[in-house]
Formats: structure tokens, sequence, C-alpha cells
């Protein structure tokens, strides 16, 4: 018993020196996951040897969706159930994979098309479900003639309390 609990220790500690690299405003968010893939690791000894920083920026980079991510396997992650969550869910997967900052709603229902889903009946409807949920707000400017929202920090806690929820899903997808 004494061997697990200086295991779980040590990986306490590694998860606590690593969320103190990522950004303020994602440490609470990034803290369970961070802890939780240090656990299941197989390589927690060879990450309590090696040199901090190199496994800070391996597990911080692991965080931040790729590019190459598709919107498929990010939505089979995060499996929002509303049309306000897939709205604020695509907003975090346009910003989280470099697409765009800010988005519209043609931006949104394209996202819509290749998940073939149905469209909401009422796009301008769920936006304001989201900004009275202060999970996106109006952007700075206007993209083209259409009007352009981006997601808020509480948005971006939303989508990564739907991610760590299913994180079950996440070792299924991978």
């Amino acid at each position: 018993m004494e061997e697990n609990e200086q295991f779980f220790a040590k990986a306490l500690q590694k998860a606590i020196s690593i969320v103190e690299t990522v950004d303020e405003q994602y440490r609470d968010a990034a803290f369970p996951i961070i802890l939780q893939a240090l656990v299941n690791s197989s390589q927690v000894a060879i990450v309590n040897e090696a040199p901090s920083g190199t496994i800070n920026q391996q597990v911080v980079g692991e965080l931040r969706l790729s590019p190459n991510t598709s919107v498929n396997e990010f939505f089979h992650i995060a499996s929002p159930d509303t049309h306000p969550g897939r709205f604020v869910c695509a907003a975090y997967y346009l910003l989280h994979t470099g697409k765009a900052e800010q988005f519209t709603v043609a931006d949104i229902l394209d996202i819509y098309g290749k998940l073939r889903r149905p469209k909401p009946k009422n796009p301008a409807d769920v936006i304001n479900q989201c900004i009275r949920k202060v999970h996106i707000i109006d952007a700075s400017n206007v993209t083209g003639k259409q009007k352009s929202w981006v997601i808020t920090p509480e948005g971006e806690r939303y989508v990564e309390e739907l991610l760590s929820g299913n994180s079950a899903n996440i070792k299924s997808a991978s």
C-alpha cells in the first residue's frame, strides 16, 4: 500500500509542477486531465526522472487540439447534447485548432454539415442562448457583412468540462 501512496504522491507533485506552466485561466481544467494522464501513463517513472521542462512542454502540448483533429472526432469526445452546447463546442474547435478566432453563424452551420447533424430551426435563438449563458460574446469587428462572435473563457471552461467528463470516450477514440 505504501508503494501506491508514493506513486500517487509523485504523480500529484508532477501534475502540480506541470499545471504551474499552463496559463492561469486553464489551470483548473488542466489539473485533473494532467493528473489522470500521469496516473494512467505506464511511463510515470520516466516522467519523474526526466528534466521537467521537456515533460511540461510535451504534456501541455497534448492538451491543445491538433490542427489535424477532425471535427467528428472532437464532437465524439465532447458529446454536446443541445444546440447551444454544439455551438459552443464548434467555437472552441475553431479557436483551438487555429481555424478561426472569430466565427459566424455560417461557420457553425458548416460544422453541422460536416457532422451530418440536423441544423437548428432558429440559429439566431441558439446564439442568443449562448450569449445569455456567457459562453460567447460579440466580436469586436464584423467579418464581411456577417456578425461575428468569439468564445468566452466561461465557454471554454464549459467545453473543457464536457471533455474531461467524457474522458472514457477519449480512450476509445485513441
